[in-house]
């Protein structure tokens, strides 16, 4: 069972609590479990006991406020509910290593950093945490493509990392990019953005909230096809082996053979679920695995994370994870890149498919995605559903809607603003179509900024228990379906464009 949903409730119901002493009968309703199952389950899945999480976050945003503010230390200690100045002291130094007093002196680093998904929060960090934290990139030359071998294992080093940014919040092409700049390829963002359809994309579940309305295996029938036509775009030969027709043994094989060949391998799961991310090394044969994955820094998938010093994950439980589907390899061989033309078709196919169905492996039920212009009135209709967000609804219900919203507004928000960046670059280099595709780029931009006015109508892009409650309310809803109609209406208009561009291309 996915309990993601279950340990943000948790997390971010506590993260706003840390002032006050935690009702447990109110985190009970909240949450819609029991405290027994609610502490049980915690521990299951992240490792650490509630009690002693609850504490830690106290810690952490306590010293936030020593380095970031001018409150006494034992205002400080107050206000997160310590009985007295030295039971915080105490407590503080068995977390830190050093008194409060000391770690203000020091002028120790305490920042807010992305500790759940959508919600960032106060983080400790250790000395040499920051090259791991703030830029993990490792630019310095004279390690990079440095391999560490041995007879059971081998690590690539200076691999650029992998991770959810503002810039960059789709997966695939992230690792890709990385991938391909560590293999001595230049590749822009949005040119894997536009080549592999998560520019133009937005799908929704018909059948119910799906967090991976936002997958882009989820754009083609062919669930890889995405991947396929990025690495054809790239230039790039490639090798794609799945889990439904292999076993361990036969993952373990192919990880390692290009890993000792010095080629990173990108994967679909390993942490979290089965979105993009990169295998940088292994260890113990293979049963080890190293690399970067959007999700390492997680707290709900951490539970058997463990970080080496170049910032690389270490996991050896990624086969045990049922959403490890697939690892792809890239080829050494460059061939000829895709054709604009090729890419604007499939950009109109994408935009103007209305819905996709595959076989449920569950049940005997198809899993429809509404596609196209369907797909807006698909997200309207199901955020204006009030069924779908009764009044006492437990929390892990409501965090599912808005990361379904969420989700919706980096495929329309993320992707037509790099829809835009491919389409003016194609214009700047073909006079014949410049001027429509500087139109069709001025109504991705429009577009885009529909969803980004729709953080301004819930408050912020945050998914923390207030954002959730807020986006709860009827009159919040009300606000964002407009904006979705109007960036469902700038869709038709650039598609129609599109199809002007095309006709001018033939």
């Amino acid at each position: 069972m996915d309990y993601s949903f279950f340990i943000w409730s948790i997390a971010t119901y506590i993260e706003a609590r840390l002032k006050e002493e935690i009702d447990y009968s109110r985190l009970e309703r909240t949450i819609g479990f029991s405290y027994r199952h609610i502490r049980e389950t915690f521990k299951e899945c992240t490792n650490i006991s509630l009690s002693r999480y609850i504490l830690t976050r106290r810690i952490a945003n306590a010293a936030f406020e020593i380095i970031h503010t001018n409150k006494s230390l034992l205002d400080i200690s107050g206000e997160y509910t310590f009985n007295n100045y030295d039971t915080f002291t105490r407590a503080f130094k068995r977390y830190t290593k050093i008194t409060p007093s000391e770690f203000r002196t020091k002028g120790c680093k305490v920042g807010r950093y992305r500790f759940l998904m959508g919600m960032f929060a106060p983080v400790i960090l250790e000395e040499n945490e920051d090259i791991l934290l703030s830029n993990s990139i490792l630019e310095v030359e004279n390690i990079m493509k440095n391999r560490e071998k041995t007879d059971n294992s081998c690590i690539l080093f200076g691999v650029p990392k992998v991770a959810y940014s503002f810039e960059e919040c789709t997966p695939f092409p992230t690792a890709l990019k990385a991938c391909l700049n560590y293999m001595g390829q230049e590749i822009d963002y949005s040119y894997i953005m536009a080549t592999s359809g998560a520019a133009f994309r937005l799908r929704w579940n018909i059948n119910c909230w799906d967090g991976g309305n936002v997958d882009i295996m989820n754009i083609y029938q062919d669930k890889y096809e995405a991947f396929k036509r990025a690495f054809k775009a790239a230039g790039r030969t490639y090798k794609i082996l799945k889990r439904e027709k292999a076993s361990k043994e036969d993952f373990i094989e192919f990880i390692k053979s290009e890993i000792d060949e010095g080629r990173p391998v990108i994967a679909l799961g390993i942490i979290g679920p089965p979105e993009a991310c990169l295998i940088t090394g292994y260890q113990n044969n293979g049963e080890t695995l190293l690399g970067w994955n959007c999700f390492q820094e997680n707290r709900e998938f951490r539970k058997d994370i463990k970080i080496h010093e170049s910032g690389y994950f270490i996991c050896n439980t990624w086969w045990e994870n049922p959403a490890t589907i697939a690892v792809m390899a890239v080829g050494e061989e460059q061939n000829q890149p895709m054709d604009a033309k090729d890419i604007i078709e499939d950009a109109i196919k994408i935009m103007t498919t209305e819905k996709i169905c595959y076989d449920s492996t569950n049940s005997d039920r198809k899993i429809e995605y509404a596609g196209g212009q369907s797909a807006y009135d698909a997200w309207a209709n199901a955020i204006s559903d009030e069924k779908e967000f009764p009044k006492d609804a437990i929390l892990p219900l409501l965090f599912e809607r808005i990361m379904c919203q969420g989700d919706a507004q980096v495929m329309v928000g993320e992707g037509r603003s790099y829809a835009a960046c491919y389409i003016s670059w194609v214009g700047n280099n073909n006079e014949i179509i410049a001027d429509e595709c500087q139109q069709a780029a001025k109504l991705f931009k429009e577009e885009a900024q529909c969803a980004f006015k729709m953080n301004e109508v819930k408050g912020g892009f945050m998914q923390d228990e207030q954002a959730t409650r807020t986006f709860a309310k009827p009159d919040v809803r009300k606000q964002i379906v407009p904006l979705i109609n109007k960036a469902k209406e700038y869709d038709a208009k650039a598609c129609t464009i599109l199809k002007q561009i095309l006709t001018k291309l033939k």
